[in-house]
């Protein structure tokens, strides 16, 4: 059995490689998701914000109970057991309150409840009555850590994982057979944020440091995209005969996007795959116009800048489009996005 691991709102755990999501539903403070192996539901996990420090795990496992025999009643009698204890290593507790349990009915799941930080998670994992599925469970169970304080949030779906900063929350996805879309916005940089910056940067001066170093540019309600498309060969057929199918096709596809925006595109050579990056900002009527008081307007009055990275992936035959708009320019975070995708 070959695994790999799945990440959704912060939480991540391995599983089986034939598994994938069958629904979805809720964001990324409160939600549920289901993951198939193409003949019955494996695993369900339902994640909530909590602001108690200490939650009745047992009053929300109650709770989970009623929702599981409306869900499975029509499979005879159900039987339930809490306080289940499927992990000994001492270390898979620490900074987190965990529960155990196990229900049976014409098919049986093994699960967890746990609370860490501001989340209760809930994990089940279901197999047939005769399957001897308990190794699966137990590597789910071990493998399984919410990483909502990570500096990026990971995110899979169909063959797909994609690394993204997490002061960007997922606003939507599409998730169709030749087209994946993951949409996310970021809140505006709070004052506090920027006196932080400031003090940090006054500091490495009175050392005689630098401040290059320092990331002076939050996003200040940004937004990002990551989109696949496939087949590439499907989608660049009708600019085959172009001298660069893959930014004709660009340019097709997104010309509402980009209309109003003056380009530069940077190609790259050294890398196995078709890459173009298109960094723009948005341009204005009185553009080219040598007047000090419009100058002066200009300087006052931020820009839109826009930033696209897209490539074509030979190897698995698909079209990578990740998309960054906001008052600042996002080429460093296009480009970690970027280089968190694995393609093939």
């Amino acid at each position: 059995m070959n695994w790999t691991t799945f990440g959704w709102a912060g939480i991540e755990l391995e599983i089986p490689t034939t598994w994938e999501l069958s629904g979805l539903s809720g964001d990324q403070k409160t939600g549920y998701l289901r993951l198939d192996d193409g003949e019955m539901p494996r695993l369900e996990l339902k994640w909530a914000h909590t602001r108690r420090k200490k939650p009745d795990l047992h009053a929300t496992l109650d709770e989970y109970f009623k929702l599981i025999r409306k869900t499975y009643k029509k499979g005879g009698e159900l039987s339930f057991r809490r306080n289940v204890n499927f992990i000994k290593e001492d270390e898979f507790f620490k900074g987190r309150t965990v529960l155990g349990f196990s229900w049976k009915g014409s098919i049986r799941a093994n699960g967890l409840i746990f609370h860490t930080g501001k989340r209760i998670t809930i994990v089940q994992v279901m197999g047939r009555l005769k399957e001897n599925w308990r190794p699966t469970v137990l590597r789910i169970f071990q493998s399984i850590v919410d990483r909502g304080d990570a500096p990026l949030t990971l995110w899979s779906a169909y063959g797909l994982k994609l690394g993204v900063p997490k002061a960007y929350k997922l606003e939507r996805q599409k998730l169709l057979s030749g087209y994946l879309l993951f949409a996310f916005a970021a809140k505006p940089v709070r004052f506090q944020s920027v006196v932080k910056l400031a003090k940090l940067a006054s500091s490495r001066l009175r050392n005689n440091g630098s401040v290059e170093d320092l990331d002076f540019s939050p996003p200040d309600r940004g937004r990002l995209s990551v989109e696949r498309y496939g087949p590439a060969e499907v989608m660049l057929n009708d600019y085959k005969d172009t001298p660069n199918p893959l930014e004709a096709w660009f340019r097709a596809k997104y010309a509402k996007a980009i209309r109003g925006y003056g380009f530069e595109v940077k190609p790259e050579t050294d890398s196995e795959d078709e890459r173009l990056t298109l960094i723009g900002e948005q341009t204005r009527l009185y553009d080219g116009i040598p007047f000090s008081p419009v100058l002066m307007l200009d300087k006052l009055s931020k820009r839109t800048a826009l930033v696209f990275h897209l490539w074509r992936c030979n190897h698995s035959n698909r079209i990578y489009v990740i998309q960054s708009i906001g008052s600042t320019n996002a080429s460093p975070t296009v480009k970690k996005v970027a280089e968190s995708i694995e393609c093939h």
